[in-house]
């Protein structure tokens, strides 16, 4: 009983798949002579953008560092 009631679904969803349309297209396809389509900004932007070398330095006193970058220097008060 099983195995007809597989077979009528399988070719019922077969035969669908051939009477059925294509999707509606989403996206438009891309013309270059479509004035509408407008323009892609073609400016050239480095890859590395705003990149600044880092040179390693010597080892420093660890306690003035935390204090200069700590918000009680700059008067938040903590």
């Amino acid at each position: 009983m099983r195995i007809p009631a597989i077979a009528a679904l399988l070719a019922s969803l077969s035969a669908a798949g051939c009477v059925a349309s294509p999707p509606p297209n989403v996206l438009p396809v891309f013309n270059p002579s479509d004035p509408v389509m407008g323009l892609r900004d073609a400016r050239y932007t480095p890859v590395l953008g705003d990149f600044h070398p880092r040179r390693p330095t010597g080892p420093e006193n660890w306690r003035r560092l935390n204090d200069n970058l700590s918000p009680a220097s700059r008067g938040a008060g903590s």
